[in-house]
């Protein structure tokens, strides 16, 4: 039975907290009879959290695998994120092993090609077909499946940091409450934590 593979990350934007990169399994059969849109999977972004929160559990049972990576504030710092999406992301189709895969591509244009071609060759498979697209997450539910499980995750996450850290808001620069926080935070501690992406613009605007 043929497998469909939908890549898609969340956290990618902000200033705090790790990078999430989820990888949703589905057969064929069931992608093509639209079992992910009777569920009402959708662009993450789109959903409420409650609403999304009820149905990733409803995901994983019609899934034939699904995986998420974390990847750290540290490591964005260090490597180029693009980077690190096309490493990770030829790391889930390796994990996986499917027939196709389909991702939310963080570049257009003519990168997407290139793009693609750079995960493909870290791929086990070679003859295995990468399709890629800027908002994918948005028009192919495989793809929106994996963006809802790395949305959620990330949002767990982010409930445990601010036990330790405080309500530092949504973690995203166009978020008021995020700016103050960084900006209470540097003003008290003189140091960045290591939940902060030490080289984001937005720390130099501070």
């Amino acid at each position: 039975m043929d497998k469909i593979l939908g890549i898609d990350e969340a956290g990618r934007g902000c200033v705090i907290g790790p990078l999430f990169l989820g990888g949703f399994l589905i057969s064929e059969e069931d992608y093509l009879i639209d079992k992910l849109n009777d569920l009402g999977v959708t662009d993450s972004k789109l959903l409420v959290a409650k609403k999304r929160e009820s149905i990733v559990g409803e995901i994983k049972k019609i899934a034939h695998g699904y995986k998420v990576i974390k990847i750290s504030p540290t490591d964005i710092d260090k490597y180029s994120i693009n980077n690190l999406e096309i490493k990770h992301s030829a790391n889930l189709i390796n994990h996986f092993l499917p027939h196709r895969t389909y991702l939310d591509a963080p570049v257009s244009g003519g990168g997407i090609k290139k793009y693609c071609a750079s995960i493909g060759s870290f791929c086990l498979n070679k003859d295995h077909k990468i399709i890629g697209a800027n908002k994918m997450d948005s028009h192919n539910v495989a793809v929106a499946a994996a963006s809802i499980l790395a949305k959620s995750e990330r949002e767990k996450h982010v409930k445990i940091l601010k036990k330790t850290y405080g309500d530092f808001g949504s973690g995203y620069p166009s978020d008021e409450s995020t700016i103050n926080w960084l900006k209470w935070w540097k003003a008290k501690k003189g140091e960045w934590p290591i939940i902060v992406r030490k080289k984001w613009q937005t720390l130099n605007n501070i």
